[in-house]
């Protein structure tokens, strides 16, 4: 996800408030410069008005063409990879991506789109779609865009979820795993017999077998990424289905072909 991406809502209001902010300090100079323009030339005053209002005009350009660009992308990549594409799925298509907990987090505007369905419609490839949520900051918000990556699943599993630390989390540990204990309604859970990097992630979950569950190459998998200072990734099962995710990132295509074949590993670590 790129700056503009992050940054929407921030540049918006900055692109609309430098012209109006300018206008306010030095009003009679931007009225006398338009008067004077228009009084001598009708060109003049187009190019000027052109001009001020620019980054706008380039802002809203912008943004159209990458949505556009995303989805022209999104369906050579489902050509080439024997998915359906839906650039806005209907409810019924995205009723499955809703029964996690951590949709609250990277879709708490219950707005999917761009959502790849696989045309055999086996377990070995997920259903990949894109979630989107904002983000308070003080006055201004920001909208984060996370990529989730589901796998359907025939047996029952165990629920869990799988959450990486970031900075903050590291920095108020135990208060910042209760508080995220409580908005998803799952317990902490800490290993006893396998040596889980508990220094990198949380693990919610209240299922008895949940250390039996999770396998050693598993676990090896996600220590790899950390030894490799790889981005650390979200997993989180609701008894039925698998989601993989990197949090607040959509990928480009060349990456989705990565993420997709770790997420198939580490899939494939957890259930044979």
């Amino acid at each position: 996800m790129n700056f503009i991406e992050r940054n929407k809502t921030k540049l918006v209001i900055l692109l609309v408030a430098v012209p109006l902010l300018i206008f306010y300090m030095f009003p009679k100079t931007i009225v006398y410069i338009f008067a004077d323009l228009a009084k001598n030339d009708e060109l003049m005053t187009l190019s000027f008005l052109l001009i001020f209002f620019l980054p706008i005009i380039f802002y809203f350009i912008y943004n159209s063409y990458t949505k556009k660009k995303r989805a022209i992308d999104l369906k050579e990549y489902a050509e080439k990879h024997n998915y359906d594409f839906y650039e806005n799925p209907n409810k019924d298509q995205i009723s499955i991506f809703k029964k996690f907990k951590s949709m609250t987090t990277i879709n708490d505007q219950n707005k999917f789109f761009n959502l790849l369905v696989p045309k055999d419609d086996n377990q070995t490839k997920p259903l990949i779609v894109t979630g989107k949520s904002k983000i308070a900051a003080g006055e201004h918000s920001t909208i984060y865009y996370t990529q989730i990556f589901l796998y359907k699943n025939n047996t029952e599993l165990p629920r869990f979820y799988i959450k990486r630390k970031t900075w903050f989390d590291s920095y108020y540990g135990g208060r910042a795993e209760l508080n995220e204990s409580r908005r998803i309604g799952i317990a902490t859970y800490k290993f006893k017999k396998k040596e889980f990097p508990h220094s990198k992630y949380f693990i919610f979950s209240e299922s008895p077998n949940i250390e039996n569950f999770i396998s050693n190459k598993f676990i090896e998998i996600l220590n790899a990424g950390i030894n490799r200072k790889k981005e650390l990734v979200n997993i989180e099962s609701n008894g039925i289905n698998l989601i993989f995710y990197k949090q607040w990132s959509r990928h480009s295509i060349k990456s989705m072909n990565f993420y997709t074949n770790l997420f198939r590993v580490l899939k494939e670590s957890l259930i044979k």
